[in-house]
């Protein structure tokens, strides 16, 4: 009924709880009470709930409710959300602080994590883990949470809130992904250890940096040596007030005893409260009626030393209790907690154990008025006060008696391992917290330990005095000096080979070095590791940040290392077609790699809206949206060009082409860039142009707006020399083209001339030939009207293709690279003209287009190879071959004579 109890008292308190949101996060075990409210503590009194009750105080009221989480899984809802506890079909006996507890407010309904609002739904939980990979949606989710945490800082938030937040980040993913492996049979999860790791990380880059980028401390480090008379404790306050290593060592101590506390498993089978060792005392009292006693001979006294010194056991089952306490008590040390450490004890009937822990205080009489910064020789001197005045004594006067006895205990070999680990944590024997650390950051604890130990011990001998003076510590106690390079070296180099292989790990080299402030080797290393495909995305959102963060504290002055890690991330993000995302972390790099990064990212985005959408989240970071249209369009049109196979003569439009083409609308987007859309239009059409593809040309031709020419030219008065080349290449494609599209219009009517109607034969009925002679009149009028319309569409295409051949100062003259295409376009278009004015008989003409070819003003005769110009001249003999036969002189000049 107790556990029921219990277990019932506790889900209650998930429910309503809500969780810190500190850097260090504790459970809560009771809230503010909120105004105005009577507290049922004041009343004594107990309540019992019925089912329907519990219910009413689990349910959220509207006003609690609170702004809503960051994580992609912690969305608004509609409704709050209810807890049935009816479903339990249970009722609760409560005592007035568990009723003041369940009354009390929470400060936000929506702080609640996933795993708070799982454990209660059971529906919801279930569909969740019937995924192959449940936790991903929430793990997937720090890209968008990092992204808005490092969004909303703004400069009343500092770097050191973004690190809070994106350990919090971590918390609540971490939070959800061990609630949902809770529900699956699955022991170990990858993603549950990588988060922790990241999660610590931050914390650690918090309270260091917090220290380094505090305002320098009140006391000067190179200030001389400092005397404390007899207070051990403001010796120490100075030291770490003064020696920024030494603090930050402790800090890094703070920092594993914290993560410690998290992943520890408080739970621990022994009664509220008992003797010590109370099997064995009770087979000695009652020997001949213990039911079960021991299965060898055991202790006859009760005394600490009794096992030792009779050399004989204790009970069996006090021999387990012993090796369970001694490890909890070492664990509660790990953690930081001493004072439950030493609760425990004494609730185990061992105050023994407890007194031991409370030896190493550090001596302060604050009754004694001391001299700071006086001669070690000079006396002290006691205030004048009344003895009502008179404060406790602080520690242990005989700090150094204790320590030598401590160092002494901690290498007795039958004591307990975990018993001497326990000591050795307190009097710096890191020798004897070794042997019972299996993890890297328990090793590094114990080194930090007796680091820190070492360094007090010898300020504390060094600036301190002692009227019969300090007893020496063994030489073996200071030759465990060492330096934090050494720390490292050492677990680099451990026996244990799983702590060997811990600290190869990545997450491991990045606090070492931030512990050791060796920022650029760690940018270095990022950098390095960045360029490998096997890191997973997920670590490197989580490098990005650090450098990143570094950056911003102007700790990156790697500036390539920095570009480096964020580009493969940005990379990565690419992939997932994440562009709100690359934008953002775009606007992190330099100009240049900004532009050519993002441009790369659009060049496959095809929707217009999409493409709107993109081009907006560019100008919201700041990004030169116009650079970045420019580049898109010269990064496609750079793309190789498929290659037609062997024999095929028809160019057709691939995809690549199509892509090209699109990417003129980039442009076109800006009204105030229509001189680029010309610029790479222009290019565009001229590739195209040289691999004989006209239909693609025309159609990046119809990208350009109607006005363009209109807008670049109204932009300034004076347009430069640049830009009327420009216009004029832009004026030069367009002739061309329709030069193009006029002569294929009437090549295509010159093939649909209308057929004649087949001859009768001489035995037609009448009917039948009074039907062909219709039909020989429509055709008559089909073959007027097709005379009439191809001799339009002749005058058209004559008019358009001398556009090209008579265009001022030449078509495309002057343009880059322009001599190959005006070898290939101007002979193409005279002998297109040459067809066109002979088909249409249009003799005279044909034979007057040999003084254009060959006028000095215009020099098309310079485009044309001897073998053209034999060509062409055989051409315009045959016109002038046909003006003879119609009675004509070859010039088309009528023959009087």
């Amino acid at each position: 009924m107790d556990n029921d109890l219990n277990r019932s008292v506790r889900l209650l308190e998930d429910a309503v709880s809500s969780p810190s949101r500190g850097l260090f996060r504790k459970s809560i075990s009771k809230f503010q009470t909120a105004k105005n409210r009577v507290p049922f503590n004041s009343m004594d009194l107990s309540v019992t709930l019925a089912p329907h009750e519990i219910e009413y105080l689990m349910t959220e009221s509207p006003a609690r409710v609170s702004s809503p989480s960051r994580g992609l899984l912690l969305r608004p809802m509609e409704k709050p959300l209810k807890i049935r506890a009816n479903k339990l079909n249970l009722s609760v006996t409560l005592a007035p602080s568990e009723m003041d507890y369940l009354m009390t407010d929470s400060p936000s309904f929506y702080n609640q994590t996933m795993s708070d609002i799982m454990n209660s739904d059971k529906t919801l939980a279930g569909g969740i883990i019937q995924q192959e990979n449940p936790w991903k949606t929430a793990v997937d989710s720090l890209y968008v949470e990092y992204f808005e945490v490092l969004q909303g800082q703004t400069e009343s938030r500092d770097a050191l809130e973004m690190l809070s937040e994106l350990a919090r980040c971590c918390s609540d993913a971490l939070k959800i992904v061990r609630s949902l492996k809770s529900k699956v049979a699955i022991k170990t999860v990858d993603e549950e250890l990588w988060l922790e790791k990241e999660r610590d990380t931050w914390r650690l880059l918090y309270i260091l940096f917090q220290d380094r980028l505090a305002v320098q401390s009140m006391m000067d480090e190179d200030a001389q040596i400092q005397y404390f008379g007899k207070s051990e404790k403001t010796c120490v306050e100075n030291l770490f007030k003064r020696e920024n290593l030494i603090r930050e060592c402790q800090l890094v101590i703070d920092w594993l005893e914290a993560e410690a506390c998290e992943k520890d498993d408080s739970v621990l089978h022994f009664s509220d409260s008992t003797v010590g060792w109370e099997n064995t005392l009770h087979q000695l009292q009652s020997a001949e009626t213990i039911a079960f006693g021991s299965s060898r001979p055991i202790v006859d006294k009760l005394d600490p030393d009794a096992p030792h010194y009779q050399k004989k056991p204790l009970h069996d089952i006090d021999m387990d209790d012993e090796k369970r306490l001694n490890y909890r008590i070492f664990q509660e040390i790990r953690c930081g907690k001493l004072g439950e450490a030493q609760k425990l004890a004494r609730q185990c009937g061992h105050s023994w154990r407890a007194a031991i822990f409370e030896g190493w205080h550090l001596f302060h009489d604050p009754n004694i008025k001391e001299d700071i910064a006086r001669s070690p020789d000079m006396d002290n001197s006691y205030q004048e006060m009344d003895s009502n005045e008179l404060k406790d004594i602080e520690g242990n006067s005989n700090r150094d008696l204790w320590k030598v006895m401590a160092l002494r205990y901690s290498i007795q070999e039958w004591i307990s391992p975990y018993e001497r680990a326990a000591v050795g944590v307190f009097c710096g024997n890191v020798n004897a917290i070794l042997p019972v650390c299996n993890r890297w950051e328990d090793n590094l604890w114990a080194y930090m330990k007796s680091l820190v130990d070492i360094r007090v011990e010898s300020e504390i001998r060094d600036c301190c005095t002692k009227d019969s003076g300090y007893l020496p510590l063994p030489e073996e106690y200071w030759l465990q000096r060492m330096s934090l390079h050494e720390v490292f070296t050492k677990l680099e180099s451990s026996k244990n080979k799983a702590v060997r292989d811990e600290a190869k790990e990545h997450e491991h080299l990045i606090q070492k070095y931030i512990i050791l402030d060796e920022i650029q080797a760690l940018l270095k290393e990022l950098a390095d590791w960045s360029q490998s495909a096997d890191i997973s995305t997920h670590f490197l959102r989580f490098t990005a940040h650090v450098v990143l963060f570094l950056d911003q504290i102007g700790q990156g002055h790697k500036r390539d290392c920095v570009e480096t890690v964020v580009k493969s991330y940005i990379k990565r993000l690419m992939d997932m077609n994440e562009t709100q995302l690359v934008a953002y972390y775009v606007s992190k790099l330099n100009t240049s790699n900004q532009v050519h990064l993002y441009a790369q990212h659009l060049e496959n985005i095809i929707e217009l809206q999409e493409r709107q959408l993109a081009l907006e989240y560019a100008e919201q970071c700041g990004l030169d949206v116009l650079a970045i249209a420019k580049q898109i369009v010269v990064n496609t049109r750079s793309k190789p060009e498929h290659v037609d196979e062997a024999g095929n003569l028809q160019k057709k439009i691939t995809e690549t082409d199509e892509l090209v083409i699109s990417a003129i609308d980039w442009l076109v987007f800006f009204e105030n860039q229509r001189l680029d859309v010309l610029i790479q239009t222009n290019a565009i059409i001229f590739k195209f142009l040289l691999l004989g593809k006209l239909d693609a040309a025309q159609l990046a031709f119809n990208k350009i707006p109607s006005d363009a020419i209109r807008q670049v030219t109204a932009e300034v008065e004076d347009t430069s020399e640049e830009t009327n080349q420009i216009i004029k290449e832009h004026l030069s494609y367009k002739v061309y083209l329709e030069a193009y599209e006029a002569f294929n219009e009437w090549f295509k009517q010159m093939k649909n001339q209308p057929e004649a109607p087949e001859d009768l034969p001489e035995n037609t009925q009448f009917s039948q030939k009074v039907a062909y002679e219709h039909r020989l009149s429509q055709h008559k009028v089909e073959v007027e009207r097709w005379k009439l319309t191809n001799k339009h569409l002749a005058i058209t295409a004559n008019k358009q293709l001398y556009n090209v051949l008579l265009f001022p100062d030449g078509w495309l003259n002057g343009a880059k690279d322009c001599y190959h295409l005006r070898k290939t376009v101007l002979p193409e278009v005279t002998f297109l003209l040459c067809s066109v004015l002979s088909e249409s008989e249009m003799y005279e003409e044909c034979v007057q287009l040999a003084d254009i070819i060959a006028s000095e003003k215009h020099c098309l005769y310079k485009e044309f190879t001897e073998e053209q110009l034999s060509d062409l001249l055989t051409k315009i003999a045959e016109a002038a071959v046909a003006l003879t036969e119609a009675s004509k002189d070859p010039w088309g000049n009528e023959i009087t004579a």
